[in-house]
Order: C-alpha cells, then structure tokens, then sequence
C-alpha cells in the first residue's frame, strides 16, 4: 500500500458502494442467521454495530493469548484441555458476533462502507489470530511444511474472496465455507480436544510419511485454499470472461509474493525458523494483512490496485537477510521489518478511517440517527 490521502474521486465513489454478497452456507442459512435474528432484537439500540465489530476481535486475541500461554510459539507443545476449550468457546462467541453486527447495522439503520470495511478489517486480524490458535490445536509441529499450512491455507482462501469481491463488486459464500463452518469447526475441535485430549491430533494417519491427524486437516486447510482461487478464475471466467480472468495472476503477484517468499526463507533457514519462529509468522502475517486491507479500501472507494510498497520493501528483507550468517543479527533485522510494518499498517488504518468517516460524516462508536446511507 501506498500511504497517500484517497482522491476526492475515491471518496465520492464512497456514496455510490453498494455491498452485495450472497451466502449459501448451510450451518448459516438454517442455524445461525435465524437464531440472530432473534437474538438482535434484544441488543440495545443505542449499540453501535462497529462496537460489537471490535468486541468480536478482541474475544480470538483472548484465545490467542491463553493458547500462547501453552508453549508460545511451540506448535509441538499441546494445549490442556481447558484451553483447547476456551480456544473453541472463544471461536463460536466470535462468529456469532461476526454476524449479528451487520444485523444491528440494517436494525439501526447504520449500515455504511466503512462499516464494511471496519467488519471486514477485524476479521483479516481475527484470521491471523485464528491461524496461529488452530495451528496450537492441531499441534501441526515446527517442521518447515506442517507449521506454515495453516496460516498458508487461511491467509489463500481470506485473501481470494476478498480479492473475488473486488474483481466481481460481489462476495460469494459457497455451501461449505471457511467464515461460518471453517470457523465452526474450531469450535467442535476445541470441544472435543477437552473430552478427548490433545494426544489424539498426534496420531499417525500416515506411518509411511509419518502424517498425523493433526497434520492432515492442516493439509486440508490448504486445500480449501486452493478451492478459494479456483472458485475465484472460475466466477471471473463465468461473469467477465477469459481476458479478465487471465489478469488475476498479475493482479496478485504481491500477495502471492507475500505467503510463498517467507515459505522459501523458512526453507534456507530452519534452524533459525524453529527458534525465532514468531518473527517470520508475525512479518508474514503483517504483510498479509497489509496487502488484504489495501485491496478493502480500493473495494468501497472503487479504486485501481496500486503498487504495494511495503510487499517490495518485505521481500527484500526476507531475501537479503538470508545472506546474514549471524542469527542475532538476523533477528534484529527481522525484528525492524516488524516495527517498519506495523507503523506502516497503523498510520494506513487511521488516515483511511479518518477520511471515509469524516467524508461520510460518522461516528466510529456511535449510532449515527441521520444515517443517509442505504441499509445492505
């Protein structure tokens, strides 16, 4: 991303977004959204949806934190029983409020853009947080290939819907989908790890290539990751035709940039993965969430993809470093690129918020009674 102000005609494109989605999702459609439904109705109406946004964000960093306090960074340690349920508990409470927040925007009448992109913002950060507690869960190892699946497979399918709405002007929701039953099933995972234990993520599935249960869905979550870009090229190929849908690889040459360098650095330095393994999934995570945020921005403002610095300026750190032979040396260098990107990403999220909310004349944290948006 490129930190300058959004052009008048970007904020004027703001009143003319519309956000247009279609969920088939079978767990939503029959369980979720109905009981919501209800629920809604006994939410104060002086609650502002954006509020119920940051609240849900803030219940996986509590699961994030009482998992990181089982072995920290170590995705061979195993969680007590008690935490894996807190991790699924946590999970369920986070996509019941994921989705009753846009309820209470159409009940109050405060459905905006930025509210979109206030809801889809937190669920980037909630899907950073959900890669590391899954990977804890699923106790997947340090090993080069097994500790980066999960945050491989979440950050590929998160970014291709993302990326699909900015192509398409709508988000599609298959049947089976990673925002309702993905996020579900970490709920029954930390269910059945407290009756169960952890030990059973450790047995061997595969004695021939030494795969464990946990590994496999590891594997399967990239795997739907993988669904994620094919539905992409397909549903471009469908709506736009095969001129459009050849441009989607250089669209995202920057994300793919983002997830597979870091995949190569861990290659060429694994020892120094396995003890500093925070500071790699941490930088990867950032640029992920640098990249996808970027792409939101351009979604309600109907901008053009720019060139993302900050994907060049990651890059060359993850590649020069490797000629670095001194591991403290090495840290610290990573450790700049952490503190470069965060500050980065800080100052992006607040000029972009500041603009839109006072373009559009809103209140972050507050219902706003002259709403004169539509209702999504």
């Amino acid at each position: 991303m490129c930190i300058f102000p959004l052009s008048q005609e970007e904020l004027e494109n703001l009143k003319n977004f519309k956000y247009k989605s279609t969920n088939e999702s079978l767990l939503y459609n029959s369980c979720m959204s109905p009981f919501l439904n209800k629920v809604v109705n006994f939410l104060p109406y002086c609650l502002a949806p954006n509020i119920i946004t940051l609240i849900s964000l803030f219940f996986n960093i509590f699961a994030a934190v009482i998992s990181y306090k089982d072995g920290g960074f170590d995705f061979s340690s195993k969680l007590k029983p008690s935490t894996c349920l807190k991790v699924g508990v946590f999970q369920l409470i986070y996509i019941l409020l994921d989705n009753i927040d846009g309820k209470q925007a159409r009940r109050t009448g405060n459905s905006t853009p930025f509210g979109m992109l206030m809801d889809h913002g937190c669920d980037i950060f909630s899907n950073i947080l959900t890669a590391f507690n899954l990977s804890k869960l699923l106790i997947v190892g340090n090993n080069y290939y097994y500790s980066y699946t999960v945050f491989f497979g979440l950050f590929l399918g998160f970014y291709m819907m993302t990326y699909e709405e900015y192509k398409l002007e709508e988000m599609h929701f298959p049947a089976i989908n990673g925002s309702d039953e993905g996020n579900f099933f970490i709920f029954l995972l930390g269910v059945f790890l407290y009756f169960f234990g952890p030990n059973y993520m450790l047995r061997k599935v595969s004695e021939d290539y030494q795969i464990t249960v946990g590994q496999l869905i590891g594997i399967i979550v990239v795997f739907g990751g993988f669904i994620c870009v094919f539905n992409l090229y397909l549903h471009t190929y469908d709506k736009k035709g095969g001129r459009e849908m050849s441009k989607i690889f250089l669209d995202n040459i920057p994300f793919y940039s983002s997830i597979f360098v870091p995949m190569l650095y861990i290659a060429f330095n694994l020892d120094f993965y396995k003890e500093n393994k925070w500071i790699v999934l941490c930088n990867a995570s950032l640029i992920f969430a640098s990249i996808t945020i970027d792409i939101q921005v351009k979604i309600i403002t109907m901008g053009n993809l720019t060139c993302n610095v900050m994907f060049i300026i990651s890059n060359f750190i993850f590649i020069t470093s490797l000629f670095v032979h001194v591991d403290i040396i090495k840290l610290y260098y990573l450790i700049l690129l952490f503190v470069t990107q965060i500050v980065e990403l800080v100052i992006f999220i607040y000029r972009s918020a500041k603009e839109i909310t006072d373009f559009l004349e809103i209140k972050i944290f507050c219902i706003n009674y002259n709403n004169q948006f539509y209702q999504v």
